[in-house]
């Protein structure tokens, strides 16, 4: 068990709000009492401190989601335009 009430917050691999520093990652797991949260395209994770917890509605998890897509999507663009 890592401490995670399921009831009240996001589980391992969802989204989640960072309330803190207002930014939404995927919830990898927790060590010493804090989350860690990776950002949704990759790169380092980050701790969060339980009370910082969110947990993110179906429509900003799609929103998030979607947002990175785009995202990707534009960069691919940009690469291949490059060639």
């Amino acid at each position: 068990m890592d401490g995670h009430d399921e009831a009240s917050g996001p589980g391992i691999g969802e989204l989640a709000r960072d309330t803190a520093k207002n930014k939404v990652g995927v919830l990898m797991g927790s060590v010493g009492g804090r989350y860690l949260l990776r950002p949704l395209n990759g790169g380092c994770e980050w701790e969060v401190e339980p009370g910082a917890m969110g947990r993110l509605t179906a429509s900003e998890a799609l929103t998030e989601r979607t947002r990175i897509e785009n995202e990707r999507s534009r960069v691919a663009g940009a690469l291949k335009a490059g060639q």
